[in-house]
């Protein structure tokens, strides 16, 4: 498992290595861990790029001008998916991290109690399988990995989805689709379901997701719609 550290304090980063080898050892899964003091070298080394299955950022950074927050928001930028952890002394901090998706919040000192139920539930995360579809599209089978999906668009008797690899349009109805596909899915729409794992933010009347996609909301589904968003992150 590959984790990153941005902490401005020597010695609590030490002690997160220590603690971190020490989960490594007793679960028998190889980590590496790489260090950062400030957000500003973090953001410098990565060039928004996080190949990490775990980030635990200080809020309190105090070794340049980001705060642990505003780092995380730079991240949110270009890395939706990635978890991030909060390390911090003060308890009335855990509601700043709603915005960014916080996977949870470690109390300083970092101890064992505290650090390994973190590091399980990244590995947990990481260690999920990938879910596929097998659809028919211009005649051929095609499998189509759900995650790669963003959102899916009732056409007529014809479902266009949005994939990373560009759109895919078969015949099939949205109602039949959404049968086969896993409980990230959630309709936004009559004609929409969208990614939960792609989602950047829920509005009233418009979803936004990665890549500056955006997808409409009724008034009937916002409700719903939030709700498993903020269920999906606190869980994730």
């Amino acid at each position: 498992m590959r984790i990153a550290i941005c902490d401005d304090e020597g010695a609590l980063t030490a002690q997160v290595e220590l603690l971190t080898a020490c989960w490594s050892q007793e679960r028998s899964c190889p980590c590496s861990v790489r260090t950062f003091s400030s957000g500003e070298e973090m953001l410098f080394e990565t060039a928004g790029s996080y190949p990490f299955d775990l980030i635990l950022l200080d809020i309190d950074l105090g070794g340049g001008q980001l705060s642990g927050l505003e780092l995380a928001r730079k991240i949110r930028e270009t890395d939706i998916r990635t978890p991030l952890a909060f390390l911090t002394n003060y308890p009335g901090h855990v509601f700043e991290g709603y915005e960014v998706a916080a996977l949870r919040y470690l109390m300083k000192p970092v101890t064992e109690e505290n650090l390994f139920p973190l590091l399980d539930l990244a590995l947990e995360r990481i260690g999920r399988v990938s879910r596929y579809l097998v659809l028919e599209v211009d005649g051929e089978q095609c499998r189509v990995e759900e995650d790669s999906i963003f959102y899916l668009e009732a056409k007529g008797h014809m479902v266009l989805l949005e994939t990373a690899a560009g759109p895919i349009t078969v015949k099939i109805s949205l109602s039949a689709l959404a049968h086969r596909l896993g409980t990230d899915f959630i309709p936004t729409h009559r004609s929409f379901l969208v990614n939960l794992r792609h989602v950047e933010r829920v509005g009233r009347g418009q979803c936004l997701l990665e890549g500056g996609r955006s997808v409409p909301v009724s008034r009937g589904a916002w409700e719903g719609l939030n709700r498993a968003f903020i269920d999906y992150y606190r869980e994730a």
